[in-house]
C-alpha cells in the first residue's frame, strides 16, 4: 500500500496520461490500419485491373488477324465462278503468311456461308464437315459483326490448349465467318513475367472465361487435359469467394500459402482475371505501422512518466507541509498535551489552504467541547451518585414483593392439583351412576318381562306345572344377580366422602392464599379476591357433597327394601313348590304383587341416581371453576414474579449503568486534564 502522496498523484498521472495515449494511439492505429488497407486494397485492384486490362489487349491484337482474312476474302471479286476462284486462291494464299507470321495462331480460316472452307494450314476437312454448324460460327454471327471468343478446348492433334476468336462479315457480296484459333499457352506466355514485374513478390495470375473454364494457371496440376477442361469450381480453392469482397480474410492456396485474392474482368474479352498475393506481404506491412505506432507510444508514455513526476511533485509539497502540521496537533490530542489556542499556519490559497482553515476551526470548536466535558463531568459525577441509592433500594423492595409471589405460587400449584384429583374423583362418580342407571333400566325391563311371564304362567299352570317352576326357579336367580348389582351405590358414598375431604382441603388452601395476599399489600390485593372466590367454590362443592350423601341414603334403604322383597319372593317360590296348584296360582298373584314393588322400588333407584347425577355434574362445574380461578391466579402470580425478577434485573443493570457513568465521567475527566482550551 502506498502512503506517500506524492507517489499516489504520481501514479495517478502517469496512469491516465498512459490510458489516454493508449487510447489516443488504439483509435490512431485502428483508423491508420483501415486507411492503410484501404490503400493496398486499392492498389491491388489498380494493379489487377492493369494485369486484366494487358491480358485484354493481348487477345484483342489476335482479332487484327481476323480483321486481315476478312479484308483478304472480302477485296475480291465475285462475279463469276472464276473471279471467284481467283479471290478465293488470293484469300487462302493470304491466310497461309499470317498463319506463318502469326506465333500464337494454330490456324487461320473462313467459312462461307454458301458452304466453302478456306484455311491457312492446308488441313482439308472431311466431306460431312460443316463448319455452318459449329459454335465459333453460330456465336459469331449471333453477334453481328463482333468478335466472338469460344470457351477453351484441346487441340486434338497437338494436346495444346486452344480458343477461337471469329467474326462475322457480309460485304462486297461475301458472306461468313473468319476464326482464328489461337494457341493460350503461346498468347500467355509473358503473363508471369508480367506479375514478377509489376506485382508482389509471390504473386500469380490465372485466367478463366466468362464461364469459369480454367484458360491459364501457373500449377500444371490446374490445366485442361485432351480428357478434361477444368472449371474454376474443380480446383478445391474457393478463388471466388475470396475475391468477392476487399473485407474477405485470406484463403489457403494449393502450396499451403495464406493468399488474398482480386479479381478483375477482361473489357472486351469477359475474361476473368485472378491476382493471387501471398497475405504476409499484406500483413508485413501492417505489422511495421503497429511496430511505429508501438515505439511511438513509448516514447509518449515515458514522456508521461517524466511530466506526472513534475506535476505530483508540485501539488503534494503544500498538501505534505499541511499533513506534518495536522498530524503534530493529531500526536498532541492523541498524548492529552496538544495546545488548542495556536492555529496552523499555510501560504496556499487554494483546497489545501481551505483544508488548513477547516482544521483551525475544528480544533476551535474541539477546545470548546472539552471545556464543556469538563464542567458537565462534576455535575454527572454527583447525579450518578443518587442514582446509584436509588438502584439500591428499589433493589431490596422489589426482592421482598418476589419472594412473597414465589410463595403464593406454590399455594396456587397445591389447590390447582387438589382440584384436579376431585376432578377425576368426580368423573369416576360419574361412570358410576351411569353404569347404575343402565343396571336399575335393565332391571326394570327383566321385571317387566316377568310379569308378562307370570301372566302366561298362570294360563299355563295347569298344563304345565313343571315347566313353569322351572322358569320361576330361573327367575329367582336372575332377580338376586341383579339386586345384588344396585348394592354397588354404596361405593358413591365412599367417592362422597373423597369430595368433602377435598373440598375442606381447598378451603384451607384458599385461607393461605388470603394469608399470603395479605402479606404482600397491595400487590395482592386481585390474588386476595381470588382467594376468597375458591373459599366460597369449595364450600359448595362441600355442601354437594351433603347432599349428594343423603340421597345415597335414601337409594342404600330403597336397596334394603329390594333385598327383603326378593327373600320374600324366595321364599313364595318355596311355597308353590309344596302347594297344591290353587295354591300356586294365589301364590304366583302374590309372587307378582312383590315383582310389582320391586318395580317400584327400582324405579324410584333410577330417579334418585339422576338426581345424584345431576348434583355429581353441578360439583364438577364447580371444581372447574375453581381450577379456572386457581390458573389464573397462578398466572398473575407468574406474571408478578416474573415482572419483579424483571426489575431486579433492570435495577442491577441501572447499578451497573451508574457504576459505568461513574468510570467514564473519571476518565473523561482524566483524559481532558492536559489540553489547553
Amino acid at each position: 500500500m502506498i502512503k506517500s502522496l506524492k507517489l499516489k498523484l504520481v501514479l495517478v498521472i502517469a496512469i491516465l496520461c498512459a490510458a489516454l495515449l493508449s487510447l489516443e494511439c488504439y483509435v490512431t492505429y485502428h483508423e491508420t490500419q483501415s486507411s492503410f488497407e484501404d490503400s493496398l486494397n486499392a492498389n491491388y485492384n489498380y494493379k489487377s485491373e492493369y494485369f486484366a486490362a494487358v491480358v485484354n489487349n493481348w487477345l484483342v491484337n489476335e482479332t487484327g488477324t481476323v480483321d486481315s482474312a476478312i479484308t483478304a476474302v472480302t477485296s475480291g471479286e465475285n462475279d463469276d465462278d472464276e473471279e471467284i476462284a481467283k479471290s478465293l486462291a488470293n484469300a487462302t494464299s493470304t491466310l497461309v503468311e499470317i498463319t506463318e507470321n502469326d506465333e500464337s495462331a494454330a490456324m487461320v480460316y473462313i467459312q462461307l456461308t454458301g458452304g466453302d472452307l478456306i484455311n491457312g494450314s492446308g488441313w482439308v476437312p472431311s466431306d460431312d464437315f460443316d463448319g455452318t454448324t459449329r459454335s465459333w460460327y453460330t456465336g459469331a454471327v449471333a453477334l453481328k459483326g463482333k468478335f466472338y471468343y469460344s470457351d477453351p478446348y484441346v487441340d486434338a492433334n497437338s494436346g495444346n490448349l486452344v480458343i477461337t476468336v471469329s467474326k462475322y462479315f457480309n460485304s462486297n457480296g461475301w458472306e461468313g465467318v473468319a476464326a482464328l484459333d489461337i494457341y493460350v499457352s503461346t498468347l500467355l506466355s509473358g503473363i508471369d513475367t508480367l506479375t514478377k514485374e509489376h506485382g508482389e513478390e509471390g504473386s500469380y495470375l490465372f485466367v478463366t472465361d466468362g464461364s469459369g473454364y480454367m484458360i491459364y494457371h501457373p500449377n500444371s496440376a490446374f490445366n485442361s487435359t485432351t480428357e478434361t477442361i477444368l472449371s474454376i469450381d474443380d480446383l478445391g480453392i474457393d478463388y471466388v469467394t475470396a475475391a468477392a469482397s476487399d473485407d474477405a480474410g485470406a484463403i489457403e492456396d494449393y502450396d499451403g500459402t495464406d493468399i488474398y485474392v482480386t479479381l478483375k474482368t477482361a473489357e472486351d474479352t469477359g475474361w476473368m482475371v485472378y491476382y493471387v498475393t501471398p497475405a504476409e506481404n499484406f500483413d508485413s506491412v501492417a505489422d511495421g505501422v503497429k511496430k511505429t505506432e508501438i515505439s511511438i507510444l513509448l516514447v509518449c508514455l515515458l514522456i508521461a512518466i517524466v511530466v506526472a513526476t513534475i506535476i505530483g511533485i508540485y501539488i503534494a509539497n503544500p498538501i505534505t507541509a499541511a499533513s506534518n502540521k495536522i498530524k503534530d496537533l493529531a500526536d498532541g490530542v492523541k498524548n492529552g498535551n496538544a495546545d488548542l489556542t495556536e492555529d496552523i499556519t499555510t501560504k496556499s490559497k487554494d483546497e489545501v489552504g481551505r483544508l488548513v482553515n477547516s482544521v483551525n476551526e475544528l480544533k476551535n470548536a474541539m477546545g470548546e467541547i472539552i471545556s464543556t466535558i469538563n464542567d458537565a463531568s462534576d455535575e454527572l459525577v454527583a447525579n450518578v451518585n443518587e442514582l446509584k441509592d436509588a438502584a439500591g433500594v428499589s433493589t431490596e423492595n422489589v426482592t421482598n414483593i418476589s419472594a412473597t409471589m414465589q410463595q403464593m405460587g406454590a399455594s396456587s400449584q397445591e389447590t390447582s392439583a387438589s382440584t384436579t384429583i376431585v376432578a377425576k374423583q368426580i368423573s369416576e362418580i360419574t361412570s358410576l351412576t351411569k353404569e347404575v342407571s343402565k343396571n336399575t333400566a335393565d332391571k326394570t325391563k327383566d321385571i317387566s318381562k316377568e310379569l308378562d311371564d307370570l301372566n302366561t304362567l298362570k294360563e299355563k299352570i295347569e298344563t304345565n306345572g313343571e315347566a313353569t317352576m322351572k322358569r320361576l326357579n330361573e327367575a329367582i336367580e336372575r332377580l338376586n344377580e341383579r339386586i345384588k348389582d344396585t348394592q354397588k351405590v354404596e361405593e358413591i358414598q365412599k367417592m362422597t366422602q373423597g369430595i368433602s375431604d377435598v373440598a375442606s382441603q381447598t378451603n384451607l388452601l384458599s385461607l393461605n392464599a388470603s394469608i399470603e395476599a395479605a402479606r404482600a399489600g397491595e400487590a395482592g390485593r386481585g390474588f386476595a379476591v381470588v382467594a376468597d372466590e375458591i373459599g366460597s367454590l369449595a364450600g359448595n362443592s362441600a355442601e354437594m357433597a351433603h347432599n349428594i350423601q343423603e340421597v345415597s341414603d335414601d337409594v342404600l334403604s330403597i336397596v334394603d327394601q329390594l333385598v327383603k322383597a326378593a327373600e320374600e319372593v324366595s321364599e313364595i317360590m318355596l311355597k308353590i313348590s309344596e302347594e297344591n296348584m290353587e295354591e300356586k296360582k294365589q301364590i304366583i298373584e302374590e309372587y307378582a304383587k312383590s315383582l310389582n314393588d320391586c318395580y317400584d322400588a327400582i324405579s324410584s333407584i333410577s330417579a334418585n341416581n339422576n338426581e345424584i347425577s345431576d348434583s355429581i355434574n353441578s360439583i364438577y362445574d364447580s371444581i372447574n371453576s375453581i381450577d379456572s380461578a386457581v390458573e389464573e391466579n397462578a398466572n398473575g402470580i407468574s406474571s408478578v414474579a416474573g415482572g419483579a425478577t424483571e426489575l431486579v434485573s433492570v435495577s442491577n443493570n441501572v447499578l451497573h449503568g451508574a457504576n459505568s457513568v461513574d468510570k467514564i465521567t473519571t476518565d473523561l475527566k482524566a483524559q481532558v486534564k492536559g489540553f489547553k482550551y
